[in-house]
């Protein structure tokens, strides 16, 4: 899916690419600051260059917050080595964070052989790896975000995955998540971006994700965006 969509001719964006990229720091200010970032939750959502429509970005699209101004939010958004700035409505966005979501990770096992939940005739191998089943039961509050984009298509940005060693990381397998209108799991392979509605005083969400380390690997954290939690293994 399309995150972004050009409405500008060139010219317009190296005109705001020129405007935008020599930023420079306030005088006396060397104190570092922690990047912020947001998540768009609505499709075509108009992205302002002064008074110039440049472009549009879709649900799901991670951006870099850089100044507010009322209702307003300057965003910074990156498509590889590109990046363009403008301002969006607050309204149409939500942070980045699970920070404010009470997250709880149930003890996982190790396994040589991962067995389809829906399938049972079907078995998952990997030569040299090992299964990671995790469960994770998220609790929304009224600070949470009615919704949470994951994305790991891109395994060098990855916003969730597991962590073991010094530096290395594993993005999911694949998940189980429950369709609507279905009694039946689905296990998904092809999926790689999964949004998840958190509804304070609703029950609680349970997501389950597989993932496929090394048959070595020990000592597992999950990572999830801005927030990592200890996976304790089953003996």
């Amino acid at each position: 899916m399309k995150l972004f969509h050009v409405l500008a001719c060139t010219g317009l964006w190296l005109v705001a690419a020129e405007a935008l990229a020599g930023e420079p720091a306030a005088k006396g200010d060397t104190t570092p600051r922690a990047t912020r970032y947001l998540v768009i939750t609505q499709d075509r959502v108009p992205l302002q260059f002064e008074e110039n429509q440049i472009g549009e970005l879709n649900e799901g699209l991670r951006v870099e917050l850089r100044d507010t101004a009322g209702d307003w939010c300057r965003v910074r958004a990156s498509f590889g080595q590109n990046w363009f700035e403008g301002w969006i409505r607050k309204a149409m966005t939500a942070p980045d964070s699970l920070l404010d979501v009470p997250i709880k990770v149930a003890p996982a096992r190790l396994t040589d052989i991962y067995r389809d939940p829906v399938d049972s005739r079907r078995d998952h191998i990997l030569p040299g790896q090992q299964f990671l089943e995790v469960r994770v039961k998220f609790e929304p509050g009224d600070k949470s975000p009615a919704k949470v984009f994951f994305n790991w298509a891109d395994e060098r940005n990855a916003d969730l995955y597991i962590r073991y060693g010094r530096e290395a990381k594993a993005v999911p397998y694949g998940f189980i998540r429950q369709v609507q209108g279905m009694t039946r799991p689905v296990f998904e392979r092809d999926e790689k971006r999964q949004a998840i509605l958190l509804t304070p005083g609703a029950k609680d969400l349970i997501e389950t994700y597989v993932f496929a380390v090394p048959a070595r690997a020990r000592d597992f954290d999950l990572v999830l965006k801005d927030v990592a939690n200890r996976v304790t293994i089953k003996r």
